[in-house]
């Protein structure tokens, strides 16, 4: 141990008594402090814009360090392994070229003595570099309200390893040639090689596993993240070791009469030594995960870990079907596979190694598809064999649409791309999406795997009367909220049961979350009446929403509850729209139907500054309600009383599309658009919600982007999660505690002058007086 801290040392003086390391340490300080200023403008010019930006700046601390786009770690990386090879060039090419290798030989020392002393002295430097990267994080978290401390020391030690697998490799790279330039550039080639690993021959599986193993910028960008697992940091130490190993040899060989086959059969040797070490610390049942984040931003919520926890019997398996004839394939290939289901399911394999995921690619499409627009007269195979050969893939590893379809039903999903999870003889499927995000968030897997630990909450919709139903894509109806798969909001992605029923021949069915009532056309028969009398008496929720014009189908059902379809029609005139389009606000009650609803109105609060959440509603009645029994009654929407009131005068549809004046017959004041009822029956609390108006859940006002501002999609999903008892959609609501700068923009450029005059003035001058005197000497 002696003689390593004795070659350590002296490889230390070596380096600082030139002025190559001074050098590179000011370069490398203003690179790093231009990184961060570069970052930090950016989210600070967020902070002070507000609005919606301040979205953008939630977890501070995780954004600025290492958002895979933004964060500037990432780009200290990048130029580490670009300019670090300047450093390590010399280790063993200067003994080789000058000769005192032989000097080496002759005495006592050990070859692994040698490497291991230059390696440590290559580690001290390192912890100089990580010193230098934590000047900023030092300035980072003075800029911070509450700055997370430890994600930033997990940061810095992972740039650490990081480092020292770079000494390692330019160690090896340094022993294999006496030309400086030689060593650097091979360096560097090798540093590129594992840093873009994972890019090449991805359509090979074998080679895919092996290059996502050796992908440096996945494993790295883990322990940047502040995300700390076993297989990653065995993959440093592994990899590091490897490479030290291979220097060993190298520098022993060197030496002796050693055969070609010998050497290679040393170098092999070690190579399987360390597919051995990485396939043993790479096992999901071995990995250990610990997040450094306080907020855990890198690990799923606290119920979703419960849920996990409750799937404990067994193994889950996850099946991914997809299908090349999409339009979103190109992320969905072979080459794209790993880093797709990593992406995906790598937080819930943490709480559950036994997931075990496959990957199955087929190809079906149908007559609506553009597929068939684009190929007309071709086969569903020939559009395939063209897709393959456009992304350079063999059809041969596609399953055809009836070897699929024995698989699972594909027409169900509309052929779309789809995960199944199979848990103890139970089904649920985590769908992709029609928006930017496309993959399932942990909000839709929650509610996936909440299906396979629970009872999905099944809403029932009466059709007996035509009323609106959940599957029609007709305008009046409610598929986009109930049943579109590609919308992830709907209620089938967030783990609903949906389906249609009727009452003529059969009583409501016992354990609906939910029964729906939307807008009869025709009254509802004694019959019937009489069936949903007797499944309110028995605690069922019930979620009724009624048109004006056709009140009377609904009110004779209303009546058992106390409520009153008042006549009239709200009026709330705007230049922008008809006036007939009524903006109720959202009361407390309706704020706090679930914890989803009461993060997003702070959340909206804080982003918008809207305080009034409005509700579009058009050609809305009022609600009117007396005491029954022992229900207790709360408004869900209200109107403004100084912008809308009611018009009990006939009004024709023409007249409402201009300004409409106050008669003085029309009624002023606040009017309940919608309320909640509930009551204890059986140790249950029964709910039922009540709304004016039936159109405001269509998909015109669900997804329109023509009004102002409105919560449409939101009240009712709030309302469904209500029946369910707030277990559904899943909860992963998590604190927010690192959201807000202190610093104002002087302090700003107070860091940069500091970074890029101050400091490096400093180090520059130590610098000086270290190497004059060591010139004296």
């Amino acid at each position: 141990m002696k003689r390593i801290l004795y070659i350590a040392r002296n490889e230390w003086y070596s380096l600082f008594y030139s002025p190559i390391a001074w050098l590179l340490m000011i370069v490398f300080l203003i690179l790093v402090g231009t990184h961060y200023l570069f970052t930090m403008k950016v989210y600070f010019g967020f902070f002070q814009q507000g609005g919606y930006m301040l979205q953008l700046t939630n977890e501070l601390t995780d954004n600025v360090l290492d958002n895979r786009q933004n964060g500037y770690l990432f780009r200290v990386i990048d130029d580490l392994y670009i300019f670090f090879p300047l450093i390590t060039m010399g280790l063993f090419s200067r003994e080789f070229s000058t000769g005192t290798i032989r000097l080496l030989y002759s005495s006592p020392v050990r070859v692994r003595e040698m490497v291991l002393g230059k390696f440590l002295a290559m580690v001290y430097f390192s912890i100089v570099l990580v010193l230098l990267v934590m000047v900023t994080l030092g300035a980072f978290s003075f800029a911070l309200t509450r700055p997370d401390y430890g994600h930033m020391l997990a940061a810095a030690l992972g740039i650490f390893f990081v480092l020292c697998l770079y000494a390692a490799v330019g160690l090896f790279i340094s022993s294999l040639t006496s030309y400086y330039v030689v060593a650097a550039i091979a360096t560097l080639a090798v540093l590129a090689l594992f840093s873009h690993a994972g890019e090449v021959w991805q359509d090979i599986d074998t080679v895919r596993n092996i290059t996502a193993y050796l992908n440096i910028g996945q494993k790295s960008a883990d322990l940047l993240e502040g995300l700390y697992n076993s297989r990653d940091i065995f993959y440093f130490i592994n990899l590091t070791a490897t490479f030290l190993l291979f220097a060993m040899i190298r520098i022993k060989t060197a030496a002796q009469s050693v055969s070609n086959v010998g050497k290679f059969t040393r170098y092999i040797a070690v190579l399987a030594g360390l597919f051995v070490a990485g396939y043993l610390t790479s096992g999901p049942g071995l990995n250990v995960y610990h997040d450094f984040t306080r907020d855990h931003v890198h690990s799923i919520s606290r119920p979703t870990q419960a849920t996990l926890a409750r799937l404990d019997d067994g193994p889950l398996e996850i099946t991914a079907y997809w299908n090349l004839l999409t339009v979103t394939f190109g992320r969905l290939g072979p080459k794209a596979q790993i880093a797709a289901l990593s992406n995906v399911w790598e937080p819930y394999i943490r709480w559950k190694p036994d997931i075990r995921i496959n990957v199955v690619y087929y190809y079906n499409t149908d007559t609506g598809s553009f597929f068939q627009k684009l190929h007309r007269g071709q086969s569903i195979r020939e559009m395939a064999e063209h897709q393959a050969k456009s992304y350079g893939v063999s059809l041969r590893h596609f399953l055809s649409p009836a070897q699929v379809k024995r698989l699972v039903n594909v027409d169900s999903e509309e052929n779309r791309n789809f995960f199944v999870l199979k848990y103890k003889g139970r089904t649920a499927i985590a769908r992709t999406f029609d928006d930017i995000y496309f993959w399932p968030t942990e909000n839709e897997i929650a509610a996936t795997l909440n299906r396979l630990a629970a009872t999905p909450p099944r809403i029932g919709f009466l059709n007996d009367e035509i009323e609106r139903g959940p599957f029609s894509e007709r305008p009046r109806d409610y598929k986009a909220l109930a049943s579109t798969l590609g919308n992830r909001n709907a209620l089938v992605n967030q783990g609903f049961d949906v389906d249609t029923l009727s009452l003529l021949h059969q009583p409501a069915p016992q354990g609906l979350a939910a029964l729906v009532i939307a807008d009869p056309r025709i009254p509802l028969s004694p019959a019937s009446l009489s069936k949903i009398r007797d499944y309110i008496r028995g605690g069922g929720n019930l979620f009724i929403a009624a048109e004006p014009d056709r009140a009377a189908a609904t009110q004779p059902l209303l009546d058992q509850l106390g409520i009153t379809i008042r006549g009239g029609l709200v009026i709330q005139p705007n230049p922008k729209y008809s006036s007939d389009c009524a903006l109720p606000y959202l009361t407390d009650a309706a704020r706090n139907l679930t914890p989803m609803s009461r993060r997003f109105a702070d959340d909206e609060l804080r982003y918008t500054g809207d305080s009034l959440f409005r509700v579009a509603m058009i050609g809305t009645a009022s609600l009117a309600y007396k005491p029954v029994g022992d229900w207790t009654v709360r408004p869900l929407l209200t109107t403004d009383k100084a912008l809308a009131w009611n018009r009990l005068a006939p009004i024709s549809p023409d007249s409402l599309q201009r300004q409409v004046g106050r008669l003085s017959t029309d009624e002023h004041g606040s009017f309940i658009t919608a309320l909640l009822m509930h009551r204890t029956v059986a140790g249950t609390d029964q709910r039922v919600v009540v709304t004016a108006d039936a159109d405001f859940l269509t998909e015109n006002s669900l997804l329109s982007f023509t009004f102002p501002r409105r919560y449409n999609f939101n009240f009712a999903s709030w309302c469904f999660s209500y029946f369910s008892y707030g277990h559904f959609p899943a909860n992963t609501v998590r604190p927010e505690t690192d959201n807000e700068f202190r610093i104002k923009p002087s302090q700003l450029r107070t860091q940069a002058k500091l970074l890029f005059y101050y400091i490096p003035v400093l180090i520059a001058v130590f610098a000086s007086i270290v190497l004059i005197r060591r010139k004296r000497k």
